[in-house]
């Protein structure tokens, strides 16, 4: 199900890159060297401030009640941030996703998430997403993009007869790149989170809830289930070396919780 609605996103997404490379190319025309690089910019820039909007539909999502807002708000005081937009997002599956530009800033939970994570839990995962706005994330991954794409373009311009060799380097090189630098910034905003407040705890119940409890134990159930009861669970977990794929966008559960424990 998770699969399923970020493959519209990526899919969606995708189709309109391509959209706008048609529009703009055949709109901004100058024979420069290089110029090409200027393009690819001015295509995932306007993505960039696009993807909100994208976000925002495909996830179903709607502003936030006050008790959440609140929530927000005061995780975003503690780390001296603006609080951003704030949404509940309308899908079945539990997420917790930051997201935006330089000019608008959002985050949204799913509704099946404040279903069975208690206030701390829900206040550490809003900590995690915030991180992502505080360390300036979205960002870093558009940047990366570019940066990914116009080397690419760069070698395929630059050497037309290697075009084959290029194709293949794009992925299994630069493509695993991308995903290598998703997942550094996925770990740096668990750090950030429980460096800026004490979210190290409930952090890691929360991780354990999504990934291995939310398909077992009733929502009710499993919102009030014993803390000590899910940190004897941890240490299975942590000794699982499930490792981590080329194309996964956050490092393993097991890593996780592994690094999270020495801010316990």
């Amino acid at each position: 199900m998770v699969t399923r609605y970020w493959l519209r996103y990526y899919l969606i997404s995708f189709i309109v890159i391509a959209i706008l490379d048609i529009v703009i190319s055949s709109i901004i025309q100058i024979n420069i060297p290089f110029f090409y690089i200027i393009q690819i910019i001015i295509i995932f820039a306007s993505w960039y401030f696009i993807s909100p909007l994208l976000m925002i539909l495909l996830l179903k999502m709607k502003r936030s009640n006050k008790e959440i807002y609140d929530l927000v708000d005061q995780v975003a005081r503690q780390f001296n941030l603006k609080t951003p937009r704030t949404y509940i997002s309308y899908v079945n599956f539990p997420n917790a996703l930051a997201f935006g530009n330089i000019i608008f800033r959002g985050m949204a939970i799913t509704e099946p998430l404040l279903s069975f994570l208690n206030d701390d839990e829900v206040r550490a995962v809003i900590a995690h997403e915030l991180s992502h706005l505080k360390n300036h994330d979205p960002e870093t991954l558009i940047l990366s993009l570019i940066g990914i794409t116009s080397v690419y373009s760069f070698l395929i311009q630059t050497f037309p007869s290697f075009t084959a060799l290029i194709v293949l380097l794009y992925f299994f090189g630069f493509f695993p790149l991308f995903f290598a630098i998703h997942r550094f910034v996925e770990k740096r905003a668990d750090l950030t989170a429980v460096k800026h407040g004490n979210f190290s705890v409930p952090l890691q119940t929360a991780l354990i809830k999504i990934a291995y409890l939310s398909d077992k134990v009733p929502y009710p159930i499993l919102k009030n289930f014993p803390e000590l009861q899910i940190l004897f669970m941890k240490y299975d977990i942590m000794n699982q070396d499930t490792g981590t794929g080329f194309f996964a966008t956050h490092p393993s559960v097991s890593e996780r919780l592994r690094y999270l424990s020495k801010y316990e």
